[in-house]
């Protein structure tokens, strides 16, 4: 397969905190484009109404995308649409693994990740990414996949400071860096 230049789509619910923390991470790596880079970053700052028809510019950013980043919450984790952009992902990793999809997750509130499971036999389609064997990983939850943080000093995951914390920067900094080497090829 031809290495394309990295594409980064940002995938987050539209709620407090989490919409301002997404839009500064954004900023960052729009800052950082060019240094890392990146063919692109997409963000869909236009709230999609649940149930509501994908527009085109979603679906050609999905499309061209290497990077997912989910920006992880409770609402994240409930929402239809946040789950259709998920499973889109998730299906593309399947695919063609992390050549194709990189899957990262940020932890913007506090959550169980090795609680939150991919369920395939689920009745509920929103919950039944995964579950199938990849290689000789299987995805079952959502700590099996990467998180690019934050995390603290004892390298333990954490958080994201909320919008007005003066230590967000330093934390998406962080996230910054942890991604950077996600975006070199596997060689």
């Amino acid at each position: 397969m031809a290495t394309r230049a990295p594409y980064v789509f940002m995938s987050y619910k539209h709620e407090p905190n989490t919409t301002g923390v997404t839009e500064q991470f954004y900023n960052q790596l729009r800052m950082y484009q060019k240094g890392l880079g990146l063919a692109g970053v997409f963000m869909d700052k236009d709230k999609l109404a649940a149930g509501g028809v994908w527009r085109a510019e979603v679906q050609a950013a999905l499309e061209q995308t290497t990077h997912f980043v989910v920006m992880l919450t409770n609402g994240y984790w409930l929402s239809d649409e946040c789950h259709k952009e998920l499973a889109y992902a998730v299906a593309r990793y399947q695919q063609g693994g992390v050549e194709d999809m990189r899957l990262l997750f940020v932890q913007a509130q506090k959550i169980e990740a090795d609680l939150l499971l991919f369920d395939q036999g689920a009745a509920d389609p929103n919950v039944a990414f995964v579950n199938k064997e990849f290689g000789k990983a299987k995805l079952e939850k959502v700590s099996d996949l990467q998180f690019l943080g934050p995390f603290d000093a004892f390298a333990r995951l954490v958080r994201l400071p909320s919008e007005q914390d003066p230590l967000l920067g330093d934390a998406l900094h962080q996230l910054v860096l942890r991604l950077k080497p996600t975006l070199q090829p596997k060689v």
